[in-house]
């Protein structure tokens, strides 16, 4: 019994010494590591503006947006540090957009996205579908950019992730207006309404009945995004519009395209 009480202590100080020891690693390494990332962070940003002489930092909701300008003060671009949505979790890139809402480059920083398969989002063939787009493009998957088959949720998480920072970025820096996708429900009339908008990779068709000035129904009439995935969008976007009586709602994680073409849908019956 001793032997054992006498082993169990033993353990518990090894194990004791042996989280201190991680916890002093952790300490010394993590300053180093965030040091090297800010390091290749500006170097991106001196890549995409070889002649930047400033910037100013903005946060906006939760991310960052570096204003740049030039020796005599000329404004160039922004450049956002901003996180998509992947297969493995949250992808980190960086977006530049000059001053006329052009994308002139993008880096990809951390993922977990699936080596080989996912991990297509940084290789040339799908970062030279980005380069060029313009503020005023769609910039949807299917429209105007295809995802990568076999990673659809990778390149697709990206693409819309892609479209909601230029949308931050042409608003809050470009002077550009951004549509959105919000209704007027006391100027809708009640009755039957049909619309239809670009999902993950195929058109949503919605039916939406509204009655005493409120949406009461959303049916999904046809649609041919990836079962499973799209399921979960259906069902948790329906009746988020329904609660709110409103566009503005989060989209479902995982399935941000089929969201999207969901709410895009609804605002297309309605409008």
């Amino acid at each position: 019994m001793r032997n054992a009480l006498r082993m169990a202590l033993t353990l518990l100080i090894i194990g004791a010494i042996c989280g201190g020891l991680l916890s002093v690693v952790n300490g010394i390494t993590a300053p180093i590591i965030k040091d090297r990332a800010d390091q290749q962070f500006l170097q991106a940003l001196e890549g995409f503006f070889p002649d930047v002489a400033k910037f100013e930092v903005q946060d906006i909701n939760g991310e960052e947006f570096y204003s740049c300008y030039d020796a005599a003060g000329k404004f160039m671009g922004v450049v956002g540090k901003v996180k998509a949505k992947g297969y493995g979790g949250d992808i980190a890139y960086d977006l530049a957009v000059n001053d006329t809402g052009d994308i002139i480059g993008m880096r990809i920083g951390a993922h977990n996205e699936t080596p080989g398969i996912g991990d297509v989002i940084n290789k040339d063939p799908f970062l030279q579908k980005i380069i060029g787009l313009k503020f005023t493009d769609p910039i949807s998957a299917g429209v105007d950019v295809d995802t990568t088959s076999g990673a659809t949720v990778s390149t697709g998480g990206m693409i819309s992730s892609i479209r909601r920072v230029m949308n931050v970025i042409g608003e809050n820096f470009l002077g550009m207006e951004v549509e959105k996708a919000e209704i007027d429900l006391t100027k809708v009339a009640d009755g039957t309404y049909t619309g239809k908008a670009r999902g993950f990779k195929s058109d949503i068709t919605v039916q939406v009945v509204v009655s005493g000035g409120k949406i009461t129904q959303i049916e999904i009439v046809s649609h041919d995004d990836t079962p499973g995935i799209s399921d979960n969008a259906i069902k948790g976007m329906i009746p988020k519009i329904i609660e709110a009586q409103s566009l503005e709602v989060d989209m479902v994680s995982g399935a941000t395209l089929t969201s999207q073409g969901i709410v895009n849908a609804v605002f297309e019956a309605l409008k």
